[in-house]
């Protein structure tokens, strides 16, 4: 685009970041990396965040470690970033460096965020968020949610 003198904007940048997001999830990490790279600006924390996952989504420890080093060197490192990198480090079996990253949470007093969904019934929005049981109808929600998880089993064995 500087070539054709041509100023990218907004747009522009979250197309470049989809295609990165894609070149992620097709494995080709070095690629998103090589386009990271290039962009015209800085990358920020959602970018580098963005292919740390497509990391751990593809046990690349290597490159995983290239992308922490350039968060933590321009200071993008909130919890979610350390919980990413403390799977990679656990899918490759290296509890040492798990450990290490959890402890520095700690240290930190970084805690994880929970996950959270929502669904509107009957025009009324219902919260749930992990491990959470003060919804009035948990009970319920639990039982329907271990009937489902059984017929997904029997289902697998047939």
């Amino acid at each position: 685009m500087d070539n054709l003198l041509l100023k990218p904007d907004d747009i522009t940048f979250i197309g470049v970041l989809n295609a990165c997001s894609h070149a992620g999830r097709a494995g080709r990490l070095e690629d998103a990396w090589k386009m990271i790279e290039e962009m015209p600006m800085l990358p920020n924390d959602i970018i580098w965040r963005s292919l740390l996952s497509a990391c751990r989504n593809h046990g690349d420890l290597i490159m995983g470690q290239r992308v922490a080093e350039e968060s933590i060197q321009v200071g993008f490192c909130d919890s979610s970033f350390y919980v990413l990198l403390s799977n990679i480090y656990a899918s490759t079996l290296s509890w040492d460096n798990v450990n290490r990253f959890r402890m520095i949470m700690t240290q930190r007093e970084m805690r994880k965020i929970p996950g959270c969904s929502w669904i509107e019934l009957g025009g009324v929005v219902h919260e749930f968020v992990v491990g959470d049981i003060s919804h009035p109808m948990t009970t319920e929600i639990y039982s329907l949610l271990e009937f489902v998880r059984l017929q997904l089993v029997l289902y697998h064995k047939i």
